[in-house]
């Protein structure tokens, strides 16, 4: 199990991607993994953020970019 400091880490770095600019998961989760992670640790803090509000995919389509939310931003700010 991660540390709590890793996970932390990774979930501002999924929030900092998206705070640049709207993506798809797919691209989301390369890029996360790229700089820090693995699949595992991705989905779980994905998942995370999406179950609390944090993220949310900007439209109803199946391949919908996912956005981040006040609630993430305030999260985010937190995080820095």
């Amino acid at each position: 199990m991660r540390s709590l400091k890793e996970r932390l880490h990774l979930a501002k770095t999924v929030l900092k991607e998206l705070s640049r600019q709207p993506l798809c998961r797919t691209i989301l989760e390369k890029r996360t993994v790229k700089k820090v992670g693995t699949h595992a640790t991705f989905e779980n803090i994905f998942r995370y953020l999406v179950k609390n509000g944090y993220i949310q995919k900007s439209g109803q389509k199946h391949r919908a970019p996912y956005v981040i939310t006040e609630k993430g931003l305030k999260l985010l700010e937190g995080l820095e």
